[in-house]
């Protein structure tokens, strides 16, 4: 699980986060084991920190999933695990997690989002979609 920065043109549902754009912020959960993507949280503006973004749209969400993985920004989450050492199998799946997000940002639509800020929850669930279906059938 992670949360990613996506840029958006329109104004009134962003703001200017760590990059000096104007963006939103999504968290999305991944299953390590084969990259699918699970949950994909609503958008905050992108000053947010993931962890406030995080309680307020993806913890009802997860509940019940008995091992979500996150880094550091999390660790104020009881139901999330943070690695407080460096460990080399807890890196590997931290990995494959923010790879599968960039692989989500291989779609136009998510890398810059140009349609009204609304939509923005529609358009990363059914990227999300696609992503699964590309898994399953590629």
């Amino acid at each position: 699980m992670d949360g990613t920065l996506i840029p958006v043109e329109e104004h009134k549902v962003t703001a200017c986060s760590k990059n000096y754009r104007r963006s939103v912020n999504i968290q999305i959960t991944i299953r390590a084991k084969n990259r699918r993507v699970i949950a994909v949280g609503d958008s905050w503006p992108g000053n947010r920190n993931d962890i406030v973004v995080f309680r307020a749209t993806m913890a009802d969400q997860v509940a019940g999933h008995r091992l979500l993985i996150d880094d550091g920004a999390y660790r104020a989450a009881p139901e999330v695990i943070t690695s407080k050492a460096k460990s080399k199998p807890f890196a590997k799946r931290r990995a494959r997690a923010e790879h599968a997000i960039a692989r989500l940002k291989d779609f136009k639509v998510l890398r810059q989002h140009r349609r009204r800020g609304d939509t923005i929850n529609d358009t990363a669930r059914a990227v999300a979609v696609l992503h699964n279906l590309k898994i399953d059938y590629a």
